[in-house]
């Protein structure tokens, strides 16, 4: 793998538009290739790099030239007016035989393609009135030297706009330049070259995932010899982000003596199309002057010449699986793990009670064998009959093998080897064989550290036979589909469309298409009856400028509630929309932690605090995919920041940091609520691409999470599509590009395997199966109108429950009653409201009540209200204000703190002119009310001065409403700080440039885990606002602490009584803490548990906390696992971080060990009894030293009224024991009996999220979530 350094890209900055940049540029220049090769195969592109203008642009930065730059990340766009028209001028008459139009979301319903000789009189070669956008092809005939596209209707409020305008066919003169590149795979030499990774052939070899890098010093040259003199009419340069500022083109007839055909001083890198004329045999970019501290570094250097043909479309040769055919039954190399459950031996075990061999094949990788500290060591499993194998994984602890090889047997007794490395790496480690046999093994030779050999999980998987299934023929293809609205295991079905496919088909799945008016969509295989699957953003709700939808407020506000059961109340509204829309999966939600409050997503968020951001996230999806629409969760993870000095985005994360915090709320998602997908980021963490991180996205999610489903890239952060998959990545979004040629000469070089690709097919075939994709037939359209006044009453309960008080002497609630007037102030309280963050995140409302009309509602005719904006222009308006204020008896400020995609925050603080405001307003009255809606937290110089202060986030469309109900007191204020809120920037944790925003070597996390309330509480710092604090209009107290003892399943239970010992009724969240044993190093106090409850006044309640062993563990770098030290744990609980009236301690006698978070299992375990896996003996009564996994089919689907029946499987560490099964969120029909039975006939359409627990004799349990969808 090439370590490249990587700037990253954006996607959907304002609802229409989809802004790609940088290395995306590379994969849909390729993609242009393969989309119009064919159909222009005699055909010259004209156009580009040709003088263009336009009827009007809509600013400086969407010129008519960057629709002809061959850059498909710049457009055109035009002014918001019909008609316009864009024109470019190909210096002389020439004959035209197609166009093509690459249309931004903003596109054309009714166009015309016209032609001139003069600029001035045009003649129509194409006319439509029925555009659809994305790419068009157009075949026309015509000639001209002048050719424009002239919009007379547009589809959208926005202008026209074109990514590219490309124009092919002849000129005039003949021997036009070609497009067939002299260069590719041509001998190549350079000045230097960084390392063996980067060599000068990388950049001639029609790659654009390889590259050419230089030494970081000038000058520096590349060259290629073309073999003989020929005339040289362009020369592209693909720059990596390390580019020439300044640089030639230079030829030669002998390689000694150059001629400078090119000259730059301003170069600009990305993609250039340079036109030349000169004839010679060699060709070199020789390169002056550099734009960056590194070296000179190209993708791809590309040479046209005159007469030199084209370039046509690359066509994979399609590739059938091992056995296909016929009408019977098939076989291929099938996904499920032979070996989970089967007897398992090994040559030692470092210690008799614990970590037996057993462990490698329970299907948990929180457990592992680990043998004793010598060499040779083997590892063994009978498969129970003989078997066709053809592969094996292995999961190595940190204590790997250096050598190793894996064995096979039909007698126990004589080996042969399968495979056999001295080279290994350790990690997870996916490896093809090919042997009939019983048994296998793995035999290490050479250890690579001091330690034994150690294995959490050891695979093996087979040859499937696949049956027919009813109701077709086996082989499937042209329509005939027998896997379509069947009651087999999705499995079954899975493995019977892969057998069907071939390799352009599996590699059709791997990537977005890039043509539809979806932001993001996989393309339809009719021929297999698989439909498009159709991507919307939507942390907020539908996005993307879609209309006739609901704007909820953002995370922020949905994880001050503390409310999961409102969160998912919100998910299945939201889901509802989706669907309504024709989206099958949401772009959302928004699942990364706000590591510093600057950063410009910090809106979509969860929060500062893993645990919190699991189980909102949990919630939100289960709600989401109730409607049958998958959710996708993003962004994998440590993606925290939009700017990055010098473009170096790499973050250097400890793995302890990753483990608790980073990955920690993904993972939990997978165990509670299984969605289907994940989205990975732009960010570059330890040194890898996220897409092509292994570290987070194998080990992380797949291994160490059981997560069953794929893993797509953020829009262009696919930076190379084989080594993503390789790292765990399934879906390149949003184009093609060249992924069919790259996958398919990656398996024939080896350095992918066949099985990576059908392993990645199948996980996305197993959620288009569980969420009934395959049978129900598709329906909505984004022109549908799909809000409705129940979600919009869900929209305004959030606001109501996610406003946070943070301040009040009293004044709060008003009483219209006892209030002659009030002076409500600033452009937020009007049509200026912000209701939502930018960038993708960004909902266009369908009914927004402004602030000023809630409370006029609310009071009626008795009460004067009078509006001031005040803050409408700099600092002119605020004597309005202030006089507005004097004569009221209360003041409320509306005021905002913007932020969104694409930039971080400088700063915490308001405005100049909104701080003024504020001071000056209640100096003039007293009883001055602040309502803030921003993004995350914001500095309060003026706090002394007011009166009352609502955080209110970015509050959606019924913030008018919601603020009137919480100002008047109708409703309770309820929410709870999800970040902290300091009183200065310089109190963040973030406190050097290394941390925040960076240096040119990119971005260090080393203040490790104490973010948010846990640096402040480490620092002994005081902030304005704690996490998890908030007012209401009522008291609560807290008494009568309990803490239980620890069970064998790992848990203990904490109960506590809340009283609401105030006037009003209300709601309060109850928050459980847990602190480490003295002088641990860990922070003072971490989340573990909270319960929000509504109360009257005088009555009290018990709330009970599940505790985990998991809960008291640490990540171990230094062990490369989870410990939960001997010790004495302390437990308080409260109604903030900071204010904890109760508390107790908790004794662990025994240090607790393991290497995954709480819940993790190749089979399912759950998180009550998995924190670790104990150094203790089997059935000790030591929490931990038994565990029980619950195998997970990832998904199931049946017709409904059809009956269904299959066994759930389940592996205890004590193979002695019986287990008994239950499960809950099965369909209504549906049962399951004590011995794992799944069966009954579904009664009700829809997706469901169940859970399946196994619990032996002893109590200890492990479960298994899945969706199952019932189908029409």
């Amino acid at each position: 793998m090439v370590s490249v350094a990587l700037v990253p890209l954006r996607r959907a900055r304002n609802p229409h538009r989809l802004i790609l940049a940088g290395a995306l540029i590379l994969v849909l220049l390729a993609w242009l290739a393969v989309a119009v090769g064919t159909a222009r195969a005699a055909a010259t592109l004209l156009s580009q790099g040709r003088p263009a203008t336009a009827s009007s642009v809509e600013n400086a930065g969407s010129p008519a030239s960057a629709a002809v730059d061959g850059n498909t990340g710049t457009r055109w766009s035009s002014a918001f007016s019909d008609p316009q028209w864009l024109q470019v001028d190909l210096g002389s008459t020439a004959t035209i035989s197609q166009v093509v139009l690459q249309w931004e979301s903003a596109y054309a319903t009714a166009f015309q393609l016209q032609v001139s000789a003069d600029a001035s009189t045009w003649s129509t070669i194409y006319s439509t009135t029925t555009g659809t956008g994305g790419t068009q092809t157009l075949n026309v005939s015509g000639s001209g030297r002048y050719v424009r596209v002239y919009g007379t209707a547009r589809a959208t409020g926005y202008g026209y706009s074109l990514w590219e305008f490309q124009v092919y066919g002849t000129l005039g003169s003949g021997g036009g330049c070609g497009t067939a590149d002299a260069a590719l795979n041509k001998p190549a030499t350079a000045s230097s070259t960084e390392n063996a990774g980067t060599p000068a052939s990388a950049a001639v070899d029609g790659n654009a995932g390889t590259r050419w890098s230089s030494a970081s010093s000038d000058p520096q040259w590349l060259r290629v010899d073309l073999g003989a003199t020929v005339t040289v009419c362009q020369v592209g340069i693909q720059w990596e982000a390390a580019y020439a500022s300044a640089f030639q083109i230079q030829v030669s007839n002998d390689g000694s003596t150059w001629s400078t055909i090119y000259s730059t001083t301003t170069g600009t890198g990305g993609t250039q199309a340079l036109t030349v004329s000169s004839t010679g045999r060699y060709i070199r970019m020789n390169g002056t002057a550099r734009a960056t501290g590194y070296g000179y570094s190209i993708w791809e250097f590309t040479v046209n010449t005159t007469g030199g043909g084209t370039t046509s479309s690359p066509s994979p040769t399609p590739t059938t699986s091992p056995t296909g055919g016929g009408g019977g039954p098939t076989q291929y190399c099938g996904y499920q793990d032979l070996a989970v459950g089967q007897p398992t031996t090994a040559s030692s075990t470092y210690s008799a009670t614990a970590n037996p061999a057993s462990f490698a094949t329970d299907g948990n990788p929180g457990s592992r064998w680990e043998s004793a500290y010598s060499d040779p060591q083997w590892l063994e499993v009978d498969l129970g009959s003989q078997t066709q194998i053809c592969g094996a994984s292995l999961l190595w602890e940190a204590a790997y093998a250096s050598a190793f090889q894996i064995q096979v047997s039909n007698d126990n007794a004589t080996w042969s080897t399968v495979y056999s490395t001295t080279t290994a790496v350790g990690g997870s480690e996916s490896l093809t064989v090919s042997a009939t046999d019983r048994y296998i093994r793995v035999y290490a030779t050479a250890r690579a550290t001091q330690w034994g050999d150690s294995i959490l999980e050891f695979r093996v998987y087979g040859l499937t036979t696949v049956a027919p299934i009813s109701g077709g023929n086996g082989n499937g293809g042209n329509g005939v589909c027998p896997w379509v609205n069947s009651t087999a295991p999705v499995a079954q079905r899975v493995q019977q469309v892969l057998n069907t496919m071939n390799q352009s088909e599996e590699f059709t799945l791997l990537s977005g298409d890039g043509g539809s008016s979806y932001i993001g969509q996989v393309a339809a295989i009719p021929n297999l009856c698989i439909k498009a699957m159709n991507m919307q953003d939507g942390p907020n709700g539908v996005g993307d400028g879609t209309g006739g939808v609901t704007a909820y407020p953002d995370g922020e506000n949905a994880a001050a509630t503390w409310d999961p059961a409102l969160i998912q109340q919100e998910g299945a509204a939201m889901g509802a929309e989706f669907a309504g829309k024709g989206v099958n999966v949401s772009l959302g939600p928004t699942t990364n932690l706000v590591r510093d409050p600057r950063w410009g997503r910090t809106y979509e968020t969860y929060g500062e605090d893993p645990y919190l951001a699991g189980r909102i996230t949990a919630a939100e999806v289960t709600g989401l995919q109730s409607q049958g629409v998958q959710a996708m969760v993003k962004h994998v993870a440590a993606y925290d920041q939009e700017q990055y000095p010098n473009g170096n985005n790499n973050e250097t994360v400890s793995e302890q940091a990753l483990q608790e915090l980073y990955l920690a709320p993904f993972q939990s998602a997978v165990y509670q609520s299984a969605p289907a997908s994940f989205m990975c980021s732009y960010a570059v963490v330890n040194s890898a691409a996220s897409c092509q991180n292994a570290d987070m996205q194998i080990k992380g999610l797949n291994n160490e999470a059981n997560f069953g489903g794929y893993i797509t890239s953020d829009w262009g952060a696919d930076y190379n599509n084989v080594a993503s998959v390789v790292g765990g990545m399934e879906i390149g979004m949003p184009f093609p590009g060249s992924i069919a040629t790259d996958m398919a000469n990656a398996i024939a070089n080896g350095t992918l395997s066949q099985y990576a690709v059908n392993a990645a097919v199948a996980r996305i075939l197993t959620q288009m199966f569980a969420f009934g994709m395959f049978d129900n037939p598709a329906s909505g359209s984004l022109s549908s109108t799909v809000t409705s006044a129940a979600h919009q009453q869900t929209a305004l309960q959030l606001s109501e429950e996610g406003s946070v008080l943070l301040k009040n002497n009293g004044i709060l609630p008003l009483n219209p009653n006892g209030t002659e007037s009030i002076a409500v102030i600033g452009t937020d309280a009007g049509a200026g409201v912000e209701l939502a963050g930018g960038g993708s995140g960004t909902v266009t409302s369908s009914n927004t009540i402004w602030p000023i009309t809630g409370i006029q509602n609310a009071v009626g005719s008795g009460v004067k209200v009078t509006y001031t904006a005040g803050n409408d222009n700099g600092t002119a308006n605020i004597p309005q204000a202030v006089a507005s204020a004097r004569a009221a008896t209360d003041a409320i400020i509306f005021v905002n703190l913007p932020e969104g995609e694409e930039s971080d925050l400088t700063t915490l603080d308001l405005s100049s002119t909104d701080e003024s405001m504020i001071q000056q307003v209640a100096a003039a009255n007293p009883n001055t009310v602040v309502v803030l809606n921003s993004g995350g937290p914001v500095v309060m110089p003026w706090l002394n001065s007011v009166a009352a202060v609502f955080a209110n986030w970015y509050p959606g469309q019924g913030v008018g409403n919601a603020m009137a109900a919480l100002i008047f007191g109708t409703a309770n204020p309820s929410g709870k700080l999800p970040v902290t809120f300091p009183s200065s920037l310089s109190q963040v944790p973030a406190q050097t440039q290394a941390q925040w925003p960076g240096t040119s070597t990119g971005v260090s996390y080393s203040e490790g885990v104490k973010i948010g309330y846990r640096w402040y509480q480490s620092q002994n710092i005081t902030p304005a606002f704690p996490f998890g604090f908030g007012l209401s209009y009522t008291n609560f107290s807290f008494s009568n602490l309990n803490v239980g003892a620890f069970n064998a399943n790992g848990t203990a239970t904490v109960t506590a009584t809340v009283t609401n010992t105030g006037s009003r009724a209300g709601a309060e969240v109850a928050q459980l803490y847990v602190s480490d044993p003295a002088a641990s190093g860990n922070p003072p106090q971490q989340l573990a548990g909270f319960q929000r409850v509504n109360l009257n006044p005088g009555q009290s309640t018990t709330v009970s906390f599940t505790l985990t062993i998991h809960d008291l563990a640490n990540w171990s770098t230094a062990d490369n696992q989870w410990e939960a030290q001997a010790g004495t744990y302390g437990i308080s609980v409260g109604d903030s971080s900071a204010n904890r009236p109760l508390s107790a301690t908790t004794s662990l006698a025994h240090q607790l060990t393991g290497q995954v978070a709480a819940g993790t299992s190749g089979a399912g375990i759950s998180p009550a009894n998995t924190a670790v896996s104990a150094n203790v003996a089997p059935n000790s009564g030591v929490p931990g030293s038994e565990t029980v996994g619950v195998v997970n089919p990832w998904g199931y689907s049946s017709p409904k009224g059809t009956a269904v029946s299959f066994a759930m499987q389940a592996v205890d560490s004590n193979k002695s024991e019986t287990l008994t099964f239950t499960a809950t969120g099965l369909p209504p029909g549906i049962t399951i009996a004590a011995n794992g039975t799944v069966s009954g006939t579904g009664t009700a359409l829809g997706t469901y999220t169940a859970t399946v627990t196994a619990k032996d004799s002893q109590a200890v349990t492990g479960t298994a979530t899945f969706v199952w969808s019932v189908v029409q």
